[in-house]
Formats: structure tokens, C-alpha cells, sequence
């Protein structure tokens, strides 16, 4: 539920048309020295790609995370999901050589 939750979700709109949204949030941890933000969701519809709207969106979450004290950032997607890497990267991320694991409960 938002209203409860510190989630932030920024939506990008063409032609008065809801197009996309990211989502993003910032985590303070004992093995941290300061809070930690992740882009947890992006998209946009393909009519509305490849007009800079997911880097626009990108953008508005670190400076609303930056103002919570977000030193770091994270985004998790798949290795294979070159199409986002290649948005990340044009907002100058890059890629870590973490290794995930998974485990369903």
C-alpha cells in the first residue's frame, strides 16, 4: 500500500497518456554507512521507447533517493535484458560482477 509504504513512483505521461513508471526505494542497513537506493521497477510502453522518457524517470528517483541521503545505488535485471542495460548504462551505471541466488520458500 503506498500510503504505508516509502516506495517512490515516478510515471511518464505522452499526450496526457500514462506511458510508464519506474519504482525506487532507499534502505538503511547496520552494514551500510549510508542508505542504499534500488530502481526496482522500469517500464515503458513500446510506442512511447526510445524517446529518453526511462532516463527522465531514472533521473527524478536518485534526486528524490539523493535527498534522503542515498549515497549508492542499485538495479537488479537480467543478464540477458539488453535493452535495459543499455538505458541503465546511458545513465551511468555499470555492471558488478554480483552473482544472485535464489531460493523459492
Amino acid at each position: 500500500h503506498l500510503m504505508t509504504s516509502d516506495e517512490i513512483v515516478v510515471v511518464a505521461t505522452l499526450d496526457e497518456k500514462v506511458v510508464g513508471f519506474a519504482c525506487g526505494q532507499s534502505f538503511n542497513s547496520f552494514c551500510y554507512s549510508s542508505a542504499v537506493g534500488e530502481i526496482t521497477e522500469l517500464y515503458v510502453e513500446k510506442n512511447a521507447r526510445r524517446l529518453g522518457l526511462a532516463n527522465m524517470m531514472i533521473s527524478v528517483l536518485e534526486e528524490e533517493l539523493i535527498s534522503r541521503g542515498v549515497k549508492s545505488m542499485k538495479i537488479l535485471t537480467g543478464s540477458k535484458n539488453e535493452a535495459a542495460i543499455t538505458t541503465y548504462r546511458k545513465s551511468h551505471y555499470v555492471i558488478d560482477e554480483v552473482v544472485v541466488l535464489e531460493k523459492e520458500l
